[in-house]
């Protein structure tokens, strides 16, 4: 099954489509490398003047697909290490892209797949969706840590180090999300501005957003991003890591999961 669809909703729009449902469209191996063609091709395309990211089904993306991970074992220090980078460099491709992306999110935005939105330069959300980044209560590092870099310390700090979900409400008032529609709102709306940004002369969009990243850039972000994976890498090399990841070897993940968060639901 392709992991990414796309489609065109409308001319001069590109909808790229994680089309993993049966997991929440949790993010593996293949969806990467589908979802870094889909970029490219985009690119390519001198009709697509703006992009779409969504997800099939009731869920944006439950984040990096655990049970994906426990099934390969133990991995070493070196192994993460390689895979961080090369996550970063698909995730790198939306910021880097002279195309403007709309990410339209519904049901769950977790993990690496919050990291994802939040590297498109609008974001738009169902009522209803929930955002999270969870990583620290299976022992694992913050990943790209993007977030302090869109929102107050205080915001990121209780997301990132406590694993709590907020709503979309909550997000759009963190200044994690642009805008909240209502869910059979959320795939016109979410055309509507692509099309408008679609409008805009391709150069004139491309040196505009160039300017506007390169200001987060000269202040560090992506040195700092590069940072934050080396400390992640060092985390999941943790005994604590490790334990954990004994532990989503040893049960079904939605047993994991829960057995997880008991600690927390109080």
């Amino acid at each position: 099954m392709q992991t990414v669809l796309v489609d065109r909703p409308v001319e001069g729009v590109a909808r790229l489509t994680l089309n993993r449902p049966q997991v929440l469209n949790a993010i593996n191996r293949e969806l990467l490398a589908d979802l870094t063609t889909a970029v490219d091709e985009a690119e390519r395309d001198s009709s697509v003047a703006a992009v779409i990211l969504t997800g099939a089904g009731r869920a944006f993306s439950s984040g990096f697909d655990l049970k994906a991970e426990a099934s390969e074992g133990s991995l070493s220090i070196e192994t993460w290490e390689q895979r961080f980078r090369a996550d970063w460099k698909v995730f790198l491709r939306i910021w880097q892209s002279p195309l403007p992306f709309v990410a339209a999110v519904r049901g769950y935005n977790l993990g690496g797949a919050l990291e994802l939105s939040l590297l498109c330069d609008v974001t738009l959300a169902a009522r209803g969706t929930k955002f999270g980044a969870p990583e620290i209560r299976h022992g694992s590092g913050p990943g790209a840590a993007m977030l302090p870099w869109l929102i107050g310390m205080k915001a990121a700090k209780y997301v990132l180090l406590t694993g709590n979900m907020v709503e979309a409400e909550d997000a759009w008032r963190m200044g994690i999300v642009t805008e909240v529609v209502d869910p059979d709102e959320l795939d016109e709306r979410s055309v509507t501005l692509a099309a408008n940004l679609a409008a805009i002369p391709p150069e004139v969009m491309k040196l505009n957003k160039i300017a506007i990243n390169r200001t987060y850039e000269r202040l560090g972000m992506l040195a700092t991003i590069e940072d934050n994976y080396m400390i992640s890498t060092v985390v999941n090399g943790t005994s604590a890591y490790r334990a954990m990841e004994q532990q989503r070897q040893q049960m079904p993940l939605g047993e994991f999961v829960r057995h997880r968060d008991k600690s927390y639901d109080k």
